[in-house]
């Protein structure tokens, strides 16, 4: 059975994340991708919020316009003492993965607490989307 919550009877979330800032470093001679995400994280709760496992999506379109994906592990985890907010900075790398003369189209931040439960926010920031390309690309885009 489904089970249905009138939104006036749902309670706020106890951990808010936001994302203040975005960096990324490409080299694309080496097929090199490197972000920087900087984020805070506001812990409403009564006790220290541990976010182990953080992970970077990285949604994008090939030139045949077939969409694709590939999650990236951050190093550090992130704990917030109760009652606070951190402002972290999440740094992810890849090589080789992501197909060249492709299209990004988003970054999602998904994070996971220490008893299992998700969370996700978009982190599309325009700054990012911009510098993460190969340059433009022909007005057949797709098209092939």
């Amino acid at each position: 059975m489904a089970r249905s919550v009138l939104a006036n009877h749902a309670s706020a979330p106890q951990t808010d994340v936001q994302v203040l800032e975005g960096h990324t470093r490409r080299d694309v001679a080496a097929d090199t991708r490197d972000y920087a995400f900087v984020v805070n994280v506001s812990n409403r709760s009564n006790s220290e919020r541990r976010l182990p496992d953080t992970t970077l999506r990285v949604t994008y379109r090939t030139r045949a316009n077939f969409l694709g994906a590939v999650d990236l592990a951050a190093s550090e985890p992130i704990v917030v003492p109760a009652g606070t907010a951190a402002k972290v900075t999440l740094r992810f790398s890849t090589g080789n993965v992501i197909p060249r003369h492709c299209r990004i189209d988003a970054y999602t931040l998904l994070f996971t607490d220490e008893s299992g439960a998700r969370m996700t926010v978009d982190a599309s920031l325009p700054s990012v989307l911009q510098a993460d390309t190969d340059g433009t690309a022909p007005a057949t885009w797709g098209w092939d």
